[in-house]
């Protein structure tokens, strides 16, 4: 084509410098093809009803589309909702396991103070045994 690209010949639709005049010139070369006028006519009602019905399923396609995607946000939207519920349940769960953790390791540590303070006062009842036998062998 003359090195022109394709989007630049002015012949061409998708050209944005488009010139009708040329593209009917192109088709009606001589006023004698004139006489195809209404073969071609009936081609482009065709071709342009065909064009119609084929927008119209693209709509519907896409509003269908638009449709099932909604939808699943909407359920996307619900599951999150639940997630956020059980993370909160999960939550206050283990403050309630750290409140009991907390006072059963307090017990632990009472009973561990407990346990220490009774040997204690069991080597100290020893001792005072052991030196009222002596005292009373020296006596």
């Amino acid at each position: 084509m003359n090195g022109v690209a394709r989007d630049e010949d002015p012949s061409s639709l998708l050209s944005p410098n488009y010139d009708p005049l040329i593209h009917l010139n192109e088709i009606f070369p001589e006023s004698s093809s004139l006489s195809s006028l209404s073969s071609i006519q009936l081609h482009l009602n065709t071709h342009l009803h065909h064009l119609d019905t084929e927008i119209e399923i693209a709509t519907l396609k896409q509003r269908q589309h638009q449709s099932a995607a909604q939808q699943q946000i909407n359920e996307l939207q619900l599951e999150l909702e639940d997630l956020f519920k059980n993370v909160e349940n999960v939550r206050g769960k283990a403050e309630k396991a750290d409140g009991v953790m907390g006072s059963l390791t307090g017990a632990i540590r009472r009973l561990d103070g407990g346990k220490r303070n009774l040997t204690t006062s069991m080597t100290a009842l020893k001792r005072l045994q052991m030196l009222s036998i002596s005292r009373e062998k020296l006596c």
